[in-house]
């Protein structure tokens, strides 16, 4: 068994991107042994899914008593039972899940495969929110703001967007799996009532958590300077210069950031899952200012383990800003590393979330390994607090000690008509709206609940418990 240092992931489970139990898709196991005659069959990795929960599940008072591996067929099935409590308090909503080790390290490589986009609906509607660079979805030519028509193998057989949302989880079925060489064809219509209609062919391409249009510097009337970085997620993108290119670039950001005199800052982060705390550690380490060493969060874990939690503090980068003020741009898709980035600031400057609620996913996950059958248990095991010991935020940020702490949640619109980072985006506009502010006043209202005053929502939001594959697990609404 191998299990996985304890910042080295705080993994995504959205509300729409789950790692689902009772043997659907990715979490089922493997029935014959791989090459080399290792034993990989059921019976055994029930035991040793069963052994990791009772040794290391950060909530033990809501296992099952005496549970019986026999009486499951799978571990999936297993595991489902065992989370059960925990799912039935929203403190583990399949955050705990069961994948292949291959799989999940390539996609936290920033290595996937499908047409490269992400969408949103509103209603019967499935807009664009935002298109991979260098993708197949690029290359057709799809962009933010686009509406998907129709869908169709070829075509002779498209099918409407309104009949394939009336079925639970057809938008993922009519996509088809993020496989390299799965081709649909899609039909859609710009902004500008243009309609196309393309066949698209899946294929690999990089994550790129920072866009090639994700760091700008906007000047306001008064002529103060405020950084803006969209961060897409928290996966580690493909090597550059010795270390992974998303952390060349937050560094690259963060220093122009510097060289123009910044001291307030948009972290962007309205689609992202969360991903590996390392990166949002770094993030933290460069928004920090003069907090050298002080604590920048904490684990919790369960009480057999206590001796195990560990306390991050401050690290003053090369790049770091002496940041007044934050504001991070949100929605329900926004969790877990995000969330733990806005909590652990709280403490120490003027924060602000901007637009929606966050998921609410304080806790992360270790990988449990068996390596020879690429069997791969990720268990709730930690909860993340900031400074002041505050970190229960199940339902999401704002939460009652982030308002306490001074925290300001301003509602507002993903604006699909503008980019991210565009003044008058509506998230983009409050945000600075905010910043500009005298009182720290929300210019429109603030963060009641759930939900977006547009009505964006991620697609299949309805089906929980079975996302297509890993890309969805970390990217919410991407194929």
């Amino acid at each position: 068994m191998t299990l996985n240092p304890l910042r080295a992931l705080a993994a995504l489970s959205c509300a729409l991107l789950v790692v689902a139990c009772g043997g659907k898709g990715i979490d089922s196991a493997p029935t014959a042994p791989p090459s080399g005659g290792a034993d990989c069959g059921n019976p055994r990795l029930k035991q040793f899914v069963l052994d990791a929960t009772q040794s290391w599940y950060l909530f033990p008072e809501l296992l099952p008593a005496s549970p019986n591996p026999a009486a499951y067929a799978t571990p999936g099935e297993l595991l489902d039972a065992l989370t059960a409590r925990a799912r039935s308090e929203g403190k583990d909503r399949f955050f705990s899940g069961i994948t292949g080790i291959a799989a999940e390290n390539a996609l936290l490589q920033g290595q996937s495969a499908g047409f490269g986009l992400t969408f949103l609906t509103r209603g019967s509607a499935v807009l664009v929110g935002q298109v991979f660079e260098n993708s197949a979805a690029s290359d057709a030519g799809l962009a933010r703001g686009d509406s998907l028509l129709a869908v169709g193998t070829t075509s002779a057989n498209m099918v409407p967007i309104a009949q394939i949302l009336a079925s639970s989880g057809g938008l993922s079925e009519a996509l088809g799996p993020s496989t390299p060489g799965t081709v649909r064809v899609l039909r859609w219509s710009n902004l500008a009532g243009t309609v196309f209609e393309k066949s698209i062919t899946k294929r690999s391409f990089d994550l790129n958590a920072v866009p090639a249009s994700g760091v700008r510097v906007l000047t306001r009337a008064d002529g103060s300077r405020v950084g803006h970085l969209t961060l897409r997620s928290f996966v580690a993108d493909p090597a550059a210069s010795g270390q992974p290119a998303n952390l060349v670039a937050l560094r690259n950001a963060f220093a122009q950031f510097g060289s123009q005199g910044v001291r307030e800052v948009i972290i962007d982060l309205r689609y992202n899952g969360g991903g590996l705390v390392s990166i949002a550690e770094l993030l933290l380490n460069l928004l920090a200012g003069d907090r050298e060493s002080q604590v920048s969060y904490a684990t919790r874990l369960n009480a057999s383990k206590a001796s195990q939690q560990e306390t991050a503090r401050f690290v003053r980068q090369p790049q770091t800003v002496p940041t007044l003020r934050v504001a991070f741009i949100v929605t329900g898709a926004s969790a877990s590393a995000s969330e733990l980035v806005v909590n652990s600031m709280v403490p120490y400057a003027r924060t602000a979330v901007i637009g929606t609620r966050t998921f609410g996913k304080p806790v992360g996950q270790f990988a449990f390994d068996v390596a020879e059958c690429d069997f791969r248990v990720r268990l709730v095991t930690f909860k993340s607090v900031n400074r002041d010991g505050d970190g229960d935020y199940y339902q999401g940020l704002p939460y009652a000690a982030y308002t306490n702490a001074g925290g300001a949640a301003c509602a507002a619109s993903d604006d699909l008509t503008r980019a991210p980072g565009d003044p008058l985006e509506a998230m983009t506009s409050e945000a600075l709206a905010w910043l500009g502010s005298p009182t720290g006043a929300c210019r429109a209202g603030n963060i009641a609940g759930g939900g977006d005053t547009l009505g964006l929502e991620f697609a299949e939001e309805a089906a929980p418990e079975t996302p297509r594959d890993l890309l969805q697990y970390y990217l919410p609404g991407t194929y």
